[in-house]
């Protein structure tokens, strides 16, 4: 994971809770199906993570122009 992506987090709590927070500010003013799709995308996000993959080079399936995306 490069630097800029490494995170001082006091313990796994406070990174969960880090976690609930950005989730909470993309969904923040989104109603519908739009939530839905910013879901599947933060999913999508956590199983690059998981699987290692790096971060993709152009803008992420968030960068929709909706709000909190």
């Amino acid at each position: 994971m490069s630097d800029e992506l490494d995170w001082n987090f006091t313990d796994k709590d406070d990174a969960k809770a880090e976690i609930r927070a950005a989730a909470g500010y993309l969904l923040k003013d989104v109603a519908g199906s739009h939530r839905g799709d910013i879901v599947r995308a933060i999913i999508a996000i956590v199983r690059d993570v998981a699987n290692g993959l790096p971060p993709p080079e152009q803008p992420s399936s968030l960068d929709d122009g909706l709000p909190g995306g």
